[in-house]
């Protein structure tokens, strides 16, 4: 896994640092293969800058993100590198299997807004039928269990669903999330299917619910997220914004006119 990268302060250019700058060795590292491709792309990257200041900047391995899964390895990722003094926005490209990603220094600020929220209804089936303890008939009415889901998830707002959860799994990066209801709209869904199940199907319903309402199973509801780049302003350069720590009062400002610009 990269975990630093080489940064060309004349263009605002880089590529992966393969074990310091011994380009050579990087076969050397114990677990690691570099393919010709990676080191060759890494070289000329070295002849393309000689006589040009280069800096190292560590890559923040938890600041990674894609709209595309972990396992997924052709994907667009974005994420921050940077160092005591710096702090670079920085996108990361796989295009194809046998060619090495490239790295780019962009002029931004990176945001990531919620666009959709969705029950899992084949995954809730697929785990219903797979379930021994529910009975034949319940099984086959599961789908008004369903239904009272989806209107509960109607109540929620995406822009605010993280005041309605209580834990999440991110898959790593990835723009698609699962995350597990508070417990409070489960007690609200349970109790409107007094309406449609039996006493004793309800407390088979309560037990479903406690043992697959946490992500990534198939209880939890399904967040899609798009990833926005807010651009520089036309007086910030990437020095100047990038060169200095923006204040979490600054980012928030630029969130939110952001957001009103898309609207």
């Amino acid at each position: 896994m990269i975990k630093n990268l080489i940064r060309c302060t004349v263009c605002n250019q880089a590529t992966p640092n393969y074990q310091g700058n011994e380009l050579s060795q990087a076969h050397s590292l114990p677990g690691v293969e570099w393919s010709e491709n990676d080191l060759a792309s890494a070289r000329e990257f070295l002849r393309t800058h000689l006589g040009h200041k280069l800096e190292e900047i560590l890559i923040e391995e938890d600041s990674w993100v894609s709209e595309k899964p972990r396992h997924n390895p052709l994907r667009v990722s974005y994420g921050y590198a940077g160092n005591d003094e710096k702090r670079f926005l920085v996108r990361r490209t796989k295009l194809a299997l046998d060619q090495p990603a490239s790295y780019e220094i962009v002029a931004g600020r990176m945001a990531i807004f919620n666009v959709s929220l969705k029950v899992r209804e084949n995954d809730i089936l697929r785990e219903v039928f797979a379930d021994k303890g529910l009975s034949p008939l319940l099984k086959e009415r599961m789908k008004k269990f369903i239904r009272v889901f989806q209107d509960e998830m109607t109540r929620i707002s995406v822009e605010k669903v993280e005041e309605e959860i209580e834990d999440i799994d991110d898959e790593e990066g990835s723009a698609l999330v699962y995350a597990g209801l508070k417990n409070s709209h489960w007690e609200r869904i349970l109790s409107r299917c007094r309406l449609y199940f039996e006493k004793s199907e309800l407390n088979e319903l309560r037990r479903f619910v406690e043992e697959n309402r946490h992500p990534p199973d198939a209880l939890a509801i399904q967040i899609e997220r798009r990833i926005a780049i807010i651009p520089l302003s036309g007086e910030e350069s990437v020095e100047g914004l990038q060169g200095r720590k923006e204040t979490e009062e600054e980012l928030e400002n630029r969130l939110i006119t952001f957001s009103k610009k898309r609207l």
